[in-house]
């Protein structure tokens, strides 16, 4: 949707925060080729809540029935309730439950000055907000694990469970160098795949609701802010080009049915 967020993870996999968000024509061309190949459409960013049409964009696609997906730190989800609705599920990341590790974690960029409590607490009662006007509506919640911050995972399950928050599935992520962002940070955030799956265990423990993790690399099918369809930095195809096409260029991926199964453990959906 945008590359722009409210957050600057050093360890971010996101779009490029100079590139700006996908236009009409652009996400016209997504809609169709989603309705073509009968899919799901996740909507991920950078923060996708601050492109600035967000609420049309979600009417649109809602007005084709595909099923939707949102992909979102959480922070601004209070202040668009009213489209919150439209989505079957709703991914919120949260990398921590204490001011010392969601500040070296998940620094705020320059237009956002927020609390570090807030970080994670504001998420949070958001996920309280979606429960009570929206319990249709399910939540994934999404970490990554490092070294530092599993102890304060543990603590944000215990956290979780004492709200009585319904939250449908927690997954876990392995940190993978995967581009220059993640490259340059490797030596902070890197976890050996016997660490992180020791991780996996100690929060299962703590969390009562359903832990899925990805472990190692992984890999992602995205279509950009330009149409362009691709695997992390190998490119597909494009969106302006003939849909039955691009969609046997996808399904000839060797990776294809790697993702497919991910979204569906994910999401529970094809």
């Amino acid at each position: 949707m945008t590359g722009k967020c409210n957050f600057s993870c050093p360890y971010c996999f996101g779009e490029d925060v100079k590139k700006p968000g996908i236009d009409a024509e652009v996400y016209s061309k997504v809609i169709s080729f989603a309705k073509h190949c009968r899919t799901s459409i996740g909507f991920t960013g950078g923060e996708p809540l601050l492109h600035p049409n967000f609420r049309d964009l979600v009417k649109a696609a809602s007005k084709s029935n595909i099923p939707l997906i949102l992909r979102t730190n959480g922070m601004l989800l209070g202040e668009y309730m009213d489209v919150i609705k439209s989505f079957q599920w709703i991914g919120i990341s949260i990398d921590g439950a204490d001011e010392k590790t969601v500040k070296r974690m998940r620094p705020s960029t320059s237009n956002f000055d927020y609390q570090e409590t807030d970080k994670w607490n504001t998420p949070l009662e958001n996920i309280k907000l979606i429960n009570n006007q929206n319990p249709e509506t399910k939540i994934l919640l999404a970490s990554l694990v490092s070294s530092f911050n599993y102890k304060a995972l543990i603590r944000l399950a215990e956290i979780i469970n004492s709200q009585n928050l319904n939250v449908s599935k927690w997954k876990l992520y392995q940190f993978t160098r995967n581009n220059f962002r993640s490259m340059s940070t490797s030596t902070k955030y890197e976890t050996t795949t016997k660490y992180f799956e020791q991780v996996v265990e100690s929060i299962r423990v703590s969390f009562k609701g359903d832990v899925i993790y990805k472990s190692g690399t992984g890999n992602c099918l995205l279509i950009d802010t330009k149409g362009t369809v691709r695997v992390n930095e190998t490119i597909v195809g494009s969106v302006f080009e003939d849909f039955q096409e691009l969609e046997n260029k996808v399904r000839r991926l060797t990776m294809f049915k790697q993702i497919s199964l991910n979204k569906v453990s994910t999401y529970d959906s094809e």
